[in-house]
């Protein structure tokens, strides 16, 4: 009788160990075949064209014009020698 117990415990202990894995795996690929998928790409351009042009219209607080200078001077520090090593080939 004990015995039965035990046994269906670790019947249904792997079926769930084994729906949840199951489950995770589909989801997993659900996402990355979402990822991949040229739906999501436009959707991905279409939200950057709109955010571009919300960025484009208006004018900028003087603690915005800080902001995007120190941004901006940072890249340019950080890619500076990869546009001379660019400038050089050319």
């Amino acid at each position: 009788m004990k015995t039965k117990y035990i046994i269906s415990f670790f019947i249904v202990f792997f079926l769930i160990l084994f729906s949840f894995n199951f489950t995770t795996s589909y989801i997993q690929n659900k996402l990355i075949s979402l990822i991949s998928s040229k739906k999501f790409e436009r959707f991905i351009i279409i939200r950057i064209d709109d955010f571009l042009e919300k960025l484009s219209e208006g004018q900028l607080s003087e603690e915005e014009v800080e902001y995007y200078s120190n941004l901006l001077n940072k890249i340019e520090k950080k890619y500076k020698p990869i546009i001379k090593n660019l400038n050089k080939k050319n």
